[in-house]
C-alpha cells in the first residue's frame, strides 16, 4: 500500500481559477505560491508554507494531499524515540505533549518529559491527553474556558510550528456535553491553518454515534482500533463488515488509529485501509527503524488481505 502520493512536478494548485481578465491577479498570486511550493522540498512546504496558505483564501486551491499532510502519522508517546530515520515526505509525527486532568474545579498538568529526535521539516501534531475526573459540571463554562486556554497554549508552545492539535479524551455519557463545549472553544482559539483532531472510541463511530449528532468542529476523527477493553469482540465484529467505518464517514474526516502490538487492528479494515486519507500508528514499545518497518509490512499485508479472511476479534496486546 503506498504511504504517500507519488511526487509530482505539476502545480500543487487545482484548476479552479476562472479564466478572464478579472482573474489575472489571482492567477499571478497562485502562480507565485505554486512556484514557491515547488521550489522547496515537500517536507519544508508542509512545515512552513502550507500552514500559512491553509489559513488564507488560497487554501481552497491547494491540492488535497498538500492540505492534509502525509498519509501516515506515528504517535510518539512517553518514549525517548529517535525518529530521525523517518522520511518527512511520507510520514508525520504526533508528539505527546502531556496529560491534563480536570477534577472538581482544578486543572492539573503532567508534562511528557521524554526527548524525541525528529528529521528537519517533518509534519508535526501536538497530542494532548485530557482526563475528565469528575469535573464540577456546574462550573462547566469557567472550566472549559480554562481548559481550552491550556490546551491551545500547550499545543502551540515551542519554536516549531505544528499543523494540528489532537485531543485524546474518553468522555463519559454525562461528560459529553462538557467535552463538546470544550472542543468548540479550542477550535475558536486555534489560529487559522492549525487543524483540530480528536481521538475516539471505536464505538463512538459505530452504534453510539454521538459525534455526528453533536456537530463537533473537528477536522479529523481518529477511532482507536486497539486497547478496546470490554466489548471489543462486539466492536470487532461490527468493524469486520464491509460498510462499517467507510472512508466517507464524517465527510471523509475519519483516520483510523492502529497499534503495532495488536496486529489484528491492521486486519480489521483490510483493503479499506488504502482508501483513508490518513492512518495513525501507535507502538507501546516506542519506535525504531525495525518497528516502523514491521508496521509498514502489516499495512501492506492488511491491504492485500481478502475481505472474508479478516479476523473478527482484536488480539490481546502482545507482551
Amino acid at each position: 500500500m503506498p504511504l504517500a502520493p507519488a511526487p509530482s512536478n505539476k502545480s500543487p494548485f487545482r484548476a479552479l481559477v476562472p479564466t478572464g481578465p478579472r482573474s489575472a491577479g489571482l492567477a499571478l498570486v497562485l502562480g507565485a505560491a505554486s512556484a514557491a511550493l515547488l521550489s522547496l522540498p515537500l517536507a519544508l512546504s508542509h512545515t512552513y508554507l502550507v500552514p500559512i496558505l491553509r489559513g488564507t483564501a488560497l487554501g481552497q486551491f491547494l491540492e488535497p494531499h498538500l492540505m492534509d499532510g502525509p498519509r501516515v502519522v506515528v504517535w510518539t508517546w512517553q518514549h525517548n524515540d529517535d525518529l530521525s530515520f523517518l522520511n518527512p515526505a511520507r510520514t508525520g509525527v504526533a508528539i505527546f505533549v502531556g496529560r491534563l486532568s480536570c477534577r472538581d474545579k482544578s486543572i492539573n498538568f503532567e508534562r511528557n518529559l521524554c526527548a524525541v529526535k525528529l528529521p528537519e521539516g517533518i509534519y508535526r501534531e501536538a497530542a494532548i491527553r485530557v482526563e475528565l475526573d469528575q469535573p464540577d459540571l456546574t462550573q462547566s463554562e469557567a472550566l472549559t474556558d480554562q481548559l481550552s486556554d491550556r490546551i491551545v497554549a500547550l499545543g502551540l508552545a515551542g519554536s516549531r510550528r505544528v499543523s494540528a492539535v489532537q485531543i485524546d479524551c474518553d468522555a463519559g455519557l454525562n461528560e459529553r456535553q462538557f467535552y463538546a463545549r470544550l472542543l468548540h472553544k479550542v477550535r475558536a482559539k486555534l489560529p487559522p491553518g492549525v487543524k483540530l483532531s480528536m481521538t475516539a472510541l471505536a464505538s463512538w463511530c459505530l452504534d453510539d454515534n454521538w459525534i455526528r449528532a453533536a456537530h463537533l468542529p473537528v477536522d479529523e476523527v481518529v477511532p482507536m482500533l486497539f486497547s478496546m477493553g470490554i466489548g471489543r469482540e462486539q466492536v470487532a465484529s461490527r468493524l469486520s463488515r464491509r460498510a462499517a467505518l467507510s472512508p466517507g464517514t464524517f465527510a471523509g474526516r475519519l483516520a483510523p488509529g492502529l497499534s503495532l502490538q495488536e496486529p489484528n487492528s491492521f486486519s480489521l479494515l483490510g483493503a479499506r485501509l488504502s482508501h483513508y486519507r490518513r492512518l495513525y500508528l501507535f507502538s507501546s514499545r516506542g519506535w525504531n527503524p525495525r518497528q516502523f518497518a514491521r508496521a509498514t509490512e502489516l499495512l501492506k499485508t492488511a491491504g492485500n488481505q481478502p475481505q472474508e479472511n479478516r479476523p473478527a476479534v482484536i488480539s490481546h496486546v502482545m507482551r
